[in-house]
């Protein structure tokens, strides 16, 4: 008996279909770039239950006829190509004659189009792939496709699709991503019945930017265009004023097909190198035109990575523009009274925030301890003062004998700021407050307690500290070395886990905008009771934007924007519990508000948080499982000098 058959065409059209439509998205992105093609310069795209249970793109292309009309749903069916010469010079979106085909085949599709000069128009229903009607209608000139039930016979397909709004986040993105290839097309999105997007289609990819992301987030872009032998390039990017945590916000077009290049993420990290610290990534909406023989767009099913022919030249090219175009917006820069460049919409530029400090500098907020109990210990003493001694206290200037305990440390303040208490120096650690009991809400999170352990502080002398970044710690018998960073992290975690619902947050005396990806902020929004546990207070502004009203009192002088950024990030790695999210969030806070490695600290808030950290067993790794201290015992270091066998 033979083991090989031919497929039937159905099922043949349903596994095509799984590599062009993964996604509601998927098929609007299609939808889309045949409307382009189509000569069409607006674009109306309507979704229902995240595109799922209802698509709808309407164009005011050129139409089709009824025989074209009927053709366009077979596979490899396309007027895009004619020869295979054709395809080494590819200059529209779509070729393959498989769009319609492939969507056809996973749904229900009523299309109704019409040619300007035709009295008439034409109606093509199609379920599964097979033309169940077709007649002639009334319609407007151009091009209407309705897609029903999408996977309805393919249920496998259909489970791994995510909930309504995390679809409808992809088809905002794939509409934004057209609107931005390609400025001359109006792109209008409705979504269950409001408006979410509209661009103006005036041709200025800066016009779609605004209507995308906002006025605030146009303020922080620059210009940036070039031309080097085949390659061209126009576009805007963020000053290094400006980052965010993912890449959630850089878009590469080529030819005016959105594409997905590490070749060109490359060059924008090269030439952003030295400009932003580690863990920061730039927005970047970059449009090139190269050669059509020069690249190839059939390497991926759906055609959203490219090939360059000569790859080198690209990256050094998108390299150059970039650089010239940061070193042309830096505030800096003197220009020519008669050759004032302008960059984005004509208002002042906001005031730059500012940068972090340099590794020898002073940093302004450093060590600011979780109020309340430190863990596992007692409530702090009146004025905040660390019940501990130590025998080993460093002689120095004002530091008194070595030999004597170390004396009670300044009061705390509530301040992030350094204050002056009263006959002592002064500090950067908050006042300890009374612990405040978690309030439980009905649909708020409630983490496992963990075990308060003993308070014992082993006796100990600080050393200094290594590289800006471990400090160095004698105790009886050790060596014990410290990352600040992430045992800080621990701490405020810590506080953090402990206080779930508690409302550690403080209200910002001026509400603050920060732009976001369509997908950030979605994600946000779906998450804003678990955010409101943590401390956070954010509300809907349009626009690609959240209005922030409160924050954690850990995050005072953090770019919350970037904070924000890094917590979508997480949540969108997939499906994820509701505990498990909120202990994304924690450990995101915490880790953006501890003391960062390479910030100065003093020797007394050296001391200080040692002593915190000593006293405390469930402070011996960051929330991410990094160890925060190593320990070498002083037999280890006698045996590496031989000392002892």
């Amino acid at each position: 008996m033979a083991k090989i058959s031919v497929l039937a065409p159905q099922v043949a059209n349903m596994i095509a279909a799984g590599e062009v439509v993964e996604r509601p998205a998927s098929a609007v992105k299609e939808l889309i770039e045949n409307a382009v093609d189509a000569g069409a310069d607006a674009v109306t795209v309507e979704i229902r239950q995240g595109g799922a249970a209802y698509i709808r793109v309407t164009d005011n292309g050129c139409g089709m006829d009824s025989e074209d009309a009927q053709a366009a749903f077979l596979r490899h069916a396309t007027s895009k190509i004619r020869y295979e010469g054709d395809l080494n010079a590819i200059r529209t979106l779509g070729f393959r004659g498989e769009a319609l085909a492939a969507i056809a085949a996973v749904s229900k599709i009523d299309l109704f189009t019409k040619p300007p000069a035709a009295p008439t128009g034409f109606h093509v229903a199609v379920e599964g792939g097979e033309i169940v009607e077709a007649e002639e209608t009334g319609c407007p000139d151009g091009t209407t496709v309705v897609v029903k039930d999408l996977f309805y016979n393919t249920p496998a397909r259909m489970k791994f699709l995510k909930k309504d709004s995390t679809e409808a986040a992809y088809v905002e993105a794939a509409a934004e991503g057209a609107a931005l290839a390609r400025p001359s097309l109006s792109v209008k999105l409705i979504k269950d019945g409001k408006e979410g997007l509209y661009t103006p289609g005036d041709g200025n990819m800066l016009s779609a930017l605004y209507a995308v992301y906002g006025r605030d987030f146009t303020r922080q872009l620059a210009a940036l265009s070039g031309s080097q032998r085949d390659v061209q390039a126009g576009g805007y990017i963020s000053r290094p004023s400006f980052s965010r945590a993912n890449r959630g916000m850089q878009s590469f077009f080529v030819n005016g097909r959105p594409v997905r290049s590490k070749l060109l993420t490359a060059a924008v990290d090269q030439a952003y190198q030295g400009r932003l610290t580690g863990g920061r990534f730039p927005a970047c909406f970059l449009s090139l035109r190269v050669s059509p023989s020069a690249v190839d767009v059939n390497v991926h099913p759906a055609k959203l990575e490219v090939k360059f022919a000569r790859e080198r030249e690209v990256f050094s090219a998108v390299y150059q523009f970039i650089t010239a175009a940061l070193d042309s917006a830096d505030p800096l820069r003197p220009e020519p009274e008669t050759e004032r460049r302008t960059v984005g919409p004509t208002q002042p530029e906001p005031p730059r925030r500012q940068e972090a400090a340099p590794k020898t500098g002073y940093r302004p907020r450093l060590f600011t301890f979780p109020e309340g109990r430190p863990q596992g210990g007692e409530p702090l003493k009146s004025g905040g003062q660390i019940p501990y001694q130590t025998k080993f206290q460093p002689a120095g200037p004002g530091r008194g004998d070595s030999n004597q305990p170390l004396p009670p440390k300044e009061t705390w303040t509530e301040s992030t700021r350094a204050v002056q208490p009263a006959g002592g120096p002064t500090s950067l650690i908050p006042e300890a407050k009374t612990p405040v009991e978690p309030q439980t809400q009905p649909d708020s999170v409630v983490l496992p307690e963990q075990p308060e352990p003993r308070k014992e502080t082993p006796e100990f002398r600080v050393i200094g500290e290594i590289f800006s970044t471990y400090i160095l710690v004698q105790t009886q018998d050790s060596l014990v070395m410290i990352d600040k960073h992430a045992a800080h992290e621990r701490m405020i975690y810590n506080r953090l886990r402990q206080n779930a619902g508690g409302g550690d947050g403080q209200t910002l005396l001026t509400p603050q905008r920060v732009s976001l990806s369509r997908r950030e902020k979605e994600v946000l929004l779906e998450n804003e009771s678990l955010l409101s546990q943590a401390g956070f207070a954010i509300e809907d502004f349009g626009q690609g934007a959240l209005m922030i009203r409160q924050t954690p009192m850990y995050l005072e002088g953090e770019d919350i924007g970037y904070v924000l950024s890094d917590i979508a990030g997480q949540l969108l790695e997939g499906k994820t519990p509701r505990a498990e999210a909120y202990e994304k969030i924690l450990k995101s806070v915490a880790c953006k508000a501890a003391v960062k490695a390479g910030g100065f600290t003093s020797p007394e808030e050296q001391e200080n948080f040692v002593a915190r950290l000593l006293a405390d067993p469930q402070v011996r790794s960051c929330p991410h499982g990094r160890p925060t201290l190593f320990v070498l015992s002083q037999g280890e270091i006698e045996k590496q000098f031989k000392r002892t066998l």
